[in-house]
């Protein structure tokens, strides 16, 4: 009898004991993670996500998109903090109640500011396997001032001409037009004149808003630049604008020079005439909904710079054209 009061005795010390061991374990972890990232996020392809930490294990819950059934749990992660608090580390796989079995292995960089109010999840690269691609790139923590509708603004900011396509300088147009999926194109173009070699031209031509509120919408943009001498500006310049809302038309083929100019001599055969008249630069840019929001999730502003050689003028004119042409996407709160 005395044996089994010492044994039960010596079972409840020990059990108090682990029980102030794991407050204690608790109460330090607790201490140790100054953070709680637990909370509402929004994906880079406006799923929502619920986050929920404890100590330093962190679960995320992947919801269907909100105009399917917000309610539906799409995915499950379970990872770790690690490198004081900047990495999350874990494995994920999809809702067991789905018929998919996708899961593996993901790891996501963790951004917070100072103010601890911004926090952000970035997805890092898959570790192996063609499964287990994690449903969303990044996630943000809820903000009514960051998750509303993507609201865009494109700007041609800056036109440098490195060489221009006539002797000494071009008359220069520009227009620049976008186009939500398949609504009217807002389009915008401008009189620049005289340009020569070397200048670097303030254009400040801006089109927007484009108001992107789905996944899958998308933002098609096109730029033109072009040399036109003795003309009459007005009549060149709605010319420009026509042009550029017809090559909105996905038939048309832009992607070199040539192929631009045979196809709006087709379209207006006035606003290319000879000599050394002719396209100093053209291009359309695609834009993904889920790209635009990713590039302008931390800075509100994505910067487009490229390079347009021009093709070979004809004899008496200037060599092959060269122009640098920024552009800027921007979002608006």
């Amino acid at each position: 009898m005395r044996k089994s009061i010492i044994y039960c005795t010596m079972l409840i010390f020990v059990s108090i004991s682990c029980m102030i061991f794991v407050i204690y374990a608790d109460a330090q972890s607790s201490t140790n993670n100054s953070i709680d990232i637990s909370g509402i996020y929004l994906s880079d392809k406006q799923t929502i996500y619920d986050v929920k930490q404890t100590n330093n294990t962190v679960w995320i819950l992947g919801t269907a998109a909100p105009n399917v059934k917000p309610s539906t749990i799409a995915d499950i992660f379970s990872g770790t903090l690690a490198n004081n608090n900047s990495k999350i580390i874990g494995k994920w796989i999809d809702s067991p109640l789905s018929n998919k079995s996708n899961g593996g292995n993901v790891d996501f960089d963790l951004l917070i500011d100072d103010s601890n109010n911004n926090m952000t999840l970035t997805k890092n690269l898959s570790t192996s396997g063609s499964n287990n691609v994690y449903p969303a790139n990044i996630l943000t923590k809820y903000d009514p001032s960051l998750h509303g509708p993507l609201t865009i603004y494109v700007s041609m900011e800056n036109i440098f001409v490195n060489e221009a396509r006539a002797p000494t300088s071009d008359i220069l147009y520009v227009g620049l037009s976008g186009q939500k999926n398949n609504d009217n194109p807002l389009t915008a173009t401008k009189y620049l004149g005289a340009r020569g070699d070397g200048s670097n031209i303030t254009t400040n031509l801006r089109i927007g808003p484009f108001i992107l509120n789905n996944e899958n919408d998308s933002l098609k943009v096109e730029i033109l630049g072009l040399n036109k001498a003795d003309s009459t500006i007005s009549f060149t310049i709605i010319n420009l604008r026509d042009t550029l809302n017809q090559l909105m038309e996905p038939s048309y083929n832009i992607s070199d020079l040539v192929q631009a100019t045979n196809v709006i001599r087709s379209l207006s055969p006035g606003l290319i005439p000879g000599g050394c008249n002719g396209l100093v630069f053209i291009d359309e840019i695609p834009l993904s909904s889920e790209f635009l929001r990713n590039s302008t999730a931390f800075n509100e502003q994505h910067i487009i710079e490229k390079t347009y050689p021009g093709t070979t003028s004809p004899p008496g004119c200037g060599p092959p054209s060269e122009y640098v042409v920024k552009l800027s996407i921007t979002a608006h709160k």
